[in-house]
């Protein structure tokens, strides 16, 4: 019985130890652009059958695990930068970005872009903005007065004219299931096997879950913030602090007790 409190409470302190390191990265990322906060989901372990005081036999618990990790995909806080390249989905769309050597797709909610030496519209890891025909965005040498509009529609003033030109549309895919999406880093996500189904659609005016318009709107010269609640990561980091050292006693426990039968013995 001891042996087995004692790989119970070792599940447990896996368990707890992956939980707190999960908060730790939400903790972490309370200031990166875009990041959305992870949760964990816990399951519980069985090992064989135990009797019941009805007669009908159940599964024995032998501890936790980690079932999982999903993401909270609410929209941040917005972030006001005045620069008109900054934009900020207000809606479940995600930004699409192609690596210019690979041509790998990546998605992503920081919208933190800016214009190349060659003219397209960029990352800061230099990979190029879609648009809405998933095509690179081009900018013309001296274009001037540069705007998105709410629907992601990007004018600009070209050389030698007066009056603003449309020049193309940003591009804002969405998932029926973001939580398949994969985390990459440097604040992108890559399309998995769960995703559903991938759309990819001009920002909408006056998005609802409602009205079947997820995309939601562009703002520009924003950026959004991580959604991380710091008051209810702390809550959760003394709670799952608490769990890993009561599961440490319970080792300590079981030693004790298989010390005692070992002393019962001599």
């Amino acid at each position: 019985m001891a042996a087995t409190m004692m790989y119970t409470a070792v599940a447990g302190l896996d368990t707890f130890n992956e939980a707190l390191s999960i908060v730790s990265d939400n903790i972490a990322n309370a200031n990166t652009t875009g990041w959305k906060t992870n949760i964990v989901d816990f399951g519980d372990m069985v090992s064989g059958l135990i009797a019941t005081s009805d007669g009908v036999p159940t599964a024995q618990g032998v501890g936790s695990s980690v079932l999982g990790v999903t993401s909270n995909f609410t929209t941040g806080a917005e972030i006001q930068t005045g620069n008109w390249s900054d934009l900020m989905n207000q809606g479940t769309g995600f930004f699409a970005v192609e690596n210019p050597t690979s041509n790998a797709v990546s998605y992503t909610r920081d919208g933190s872009f800016e214009v190349s030496s060659a003219g397209l519209l960029t990352d800061m890891e230099g990979n190029d903005v879609l648009d809405s025909a998933g095509k690179t965005i081009t900018i013309a040498a001296g274009t001037t007065d540069l705007s998105v509009d709410q629907f992601g529609n990007l004018s600009g003033v070209l050389s030698g004219g007066t009056t603003a030109t449309y020049i193309d549309t940003v591009g804002v895919t969405t998932f029926s299931n973001p939580n398949g999406l994969i985390r990459e880093g440097n604040n992108d996500y890559t399309a998995g096997a769960n995703v559903g189904t991938i759309t990819i659609a001009n920002p909408v005016s006056g998005a609802t879950g409602a009205t079947g318009d997820t995309a939601g709107t562009v703002i520009s010269g924003a950026l959004e913030g991580s959604n991380v609640d710091l008051t209810a990561q702390m809550v959760n980091l003394i709670d799952y602090q608490a769990d890993y050292q009561a599961n440490s006693k319970s080792i300590s426990t079981a030693s004790e007790d298989l010390q005692t039968v070992v002393n019962l013995i001599r």
